[in-house]
């Protein structure tokens, strides 16, 4: 069986600041992606555009620098941002 890591306060830290950077970062691309998109697109489509792809190069930045969030530890970039995507289409699609 193998041995659990233990947390330290360091490591903690270090988490919740990726976590916060990766949201800031999110929200702040997927405002741009939609800004920029909304111009050739509806706006239900370049906000789900916008949010799949977001979702898609933080978690790809967070890979690249050794920081995945430990739920999606082993899924794809790819794949998080097309099921975030899709949920905000269906969500504005049932809300409407």
């Amino acid at each position: 069986m193998a041995r659990r890591k233990k947390w330290n306060p360091a490591a903690l830290a270090r988490r919740a600041l990726f976590f916060v950077l990766g949201s800031l970062f999110a929200g702040f691309l997927t405002i741009f992606l939609e800004a920029v998109l909304g111009i050739y697109l509806p706006r239900h489509f370049s906000v789900s555009i916008a949010v799949g792809l977001a979702v898609a190069c933080t978690l790809w930045l967070l890979r690249l620098l050794k920081h995945p969030p430990l739920i999606l530890r082993n899924v794809s970039p790819i794949a998080a941002g097309l099921c975030a995507g899709l949920g905000v289409h269906i969500a504005r699609f049932w809300l409407r």
